[in-house]
């Protein structure tokens, strides 16, 4: 939020270490998603979705429907912010589905 995005890739990315390391699977996916924030928010799209996909499929794997609801929020912005306007519709939709 304070536009200090580089240095909460650092952090996000320590966090996504320790929890691979200790087995936090739900831990690994919320790093993963914040992962995917801060780099759609400096407008790197494509490693956005990236992360945004693994922290989907962890979220999938694990069973927490909210977490996949806010992962596909997330990938659904990216891809529409980089002009995939479909497949942002389909993310979106699905979130919404999730949500109801």
């Amino acid at each position: 939020m304070l536009g200090q995005y580089q240095r909460a890739i650092d952090f996000y990315q320590q966090s996504l270490e320790i929890t691979r390391d200790i087995g936090d699977r739900n831990g690994e996916g919320n790093s993963l998603g914040n992962l995917g924030s801060a780099y759609k928010s400096l407008g790197q799209y494509q490693q956005a979705i990236e992360f945004y996909q693994q922290s989907l499929e962890i979220k999938r794997q694990i069973g927490d429907r909210n977490g996949e609801g806010n992962s596909l929020i997330g990938l659904g912005n990216a891809y529409y912010q980089c002009g995939r306007i479909q497949e942002g519709f389909v993310a979106s939709y699905q979130a919404q589905q999730i949500f109801q």
